[in-house]
């Protein structure tokens, strides 16, 4: 039997041949060439152009979180945010604050306080060449400037922190060492607004595990790394290598920096009443606004303590006294709300207390002159409020 699939005829594979391409699919072939060719040239500009619009906030936009927090979900989003460590752009003003002692400089008028974000100013990013007059040490290359405009192309992602705080520029040069090939250290010199603001962003990025500095009081060392804060600039300098000779190097070019930069304390006039008796190291940290969640609590410093066992949290704002205990009664009323229960304490030392339980936890809140603080968030209300009486009358310095 014959198989009919071998009688039907072969195909030609090549039967049908393109002899050219129409004109019509490459004139289209090519402008979609060109079209994916200035793609990429406008994200490469856009990329090399950095526009501070895109990142700015829009007030308008914020005018609804003004209003009072209403219902349990808004105070325990609050806190939460709080506790996260967010912060915004400062409206420190200096007139508001307890006067300050003798032996710090005050601000003179417009210097200083800000009521308007002055970060978001173009100021130019020019100075004076950063010179460190140490023998053993040679300029690698010249001094770099740097805005808020211009931050992000030197610390791409940590720049909107240090605009937060009012940025105002930074100077920046790398100094090779004689005698050691290789090795070289960093300096950064970041000039905040205010020593307060320099003080926020040094707190922000501070290394719980770095050991203090002898020479500087807001300071450590951490592994290849000098850090300090020296009036209103925040100084970091960074050693290419663990090398005691690149170390030694770095400490010195730290000294000559702490030394060289003016002292100036204006405004934490309330971080040096907190107290010193059990605070855990290097937990003081700065609030410019909304501390706690609460619109009233400004220029808040916190701290954490071990006493009597506990883990403790306490605040302090100073403020004008009329402030201070319209602040106080605001914080009593809120904390009353919402499922909570509040209660004014017999006086102590001159002072007004409540205690408060929101959520399970305690807070022991005290109001006496110009300043307002306390305990938050004791898991026992004994131990918090035998806390700020031992403060109130002296026994914790």
């Amino acid at each position: 039997m014959t198989n009919p699939d071998s009688k039907a005829p072969k195909r030609n594979r090549n039967e049908f041949v393109r002899a050219e391409v129409p004109l019509t699919e490459r004139v289209t072939s090519l402008v979609i060439l060109c079209l994916i060719a200035g793609i990429g040239a406008a994200v490469w500009f856009k990329g090399q152009h950095f526009d501070p619009a895109l990142y700015s906030v829009r007030t308008d936009s914020l005018k609804s979180t003004t209003a009072a927090v209403e219902g349990k979900t808004g105070t325990i989003r609050g806190e939460a945010a709080q506790a996260r460590g967010v912060v915004r752009t400062a409206t420190f003003n200096p007139a508001a604050i307890a006067a300050e002692p003798a032996t710090t400089k005050e601000a003179a008028p417009g210097e200083g306080g800000y009521e308007e974000s002055s970060a978001n100013k173009s100021i130019p990013a020019t100075g004076e060449p950063l010179e460190i007059p140490l023998p053993e040490l040679k300029p690698m290359e010249k001094t770099e400037f740097y805005n808020a405009e211009t931050l992000f192309e030197k610390i791409d992602g940590r720049a909107p922190a240090y605009v937060s705080f009012n940025f105002q520029n930074l100077r920046c040069r790398s100094f090779g060492l004689a005698g050691t090939a290789g090795s070289y250290v960093d300096v950064y010199e970041y000039r905040m607004d205010s020593p307060v603001n320099a003080f926020g962003i040094f707190a922000l990025e501070r290394d719980p595990k770095g050991k203090p500095l002898d020479f500087a009081a807001d300071g450590y060392a951490s592994d290849m790394g000098f850090f300090f804060r020296q009036g209103a600039v925040y100084v970091q300098l960074l050693c290419s290598d663990q090398n005691p000779n690149t170390l030694a190097a770095g400490r010195a070019i730290a000294e000559n920096r702490a030394k060289a930069l003016p002292a100036d304390d204006t405004g934490l006039a309330a971080r040096r009443k907190l107290p010193a008796d059990g605070m855990v190291a290097d937990s003081v940290t700065f609030v410019p606004e909304n501390a706690l969640g609460q619109s009233f609590l400004n220029n808040v410093f916190q701290a954490n303590y071990d006493f009597a066992g506990q883990k403790l949290t306490f605040f302090l704002m100073a403020a004008t006294p009329a402030a201070a205990e319209g602040a106080w009664k605001s914080f009593l009323i809120f904390s009353g709300k919402y499922g909570g229960t509040a209660s004014e304490l017999p006086a102590v030392a001159g002072a007004k207390l409540f205690s408060a339980q929101n959520f399970g936890k305690w807070k022991i809140i005290y109001q006496r002159e110009s300043e307002i603080g306390g305990i938050i968030d004791a898991t026992d209300a004994g131990t918090a409020r035998q806390f700020v009486e031992k403060y109130l009358t002296g026994a914790i310095k």
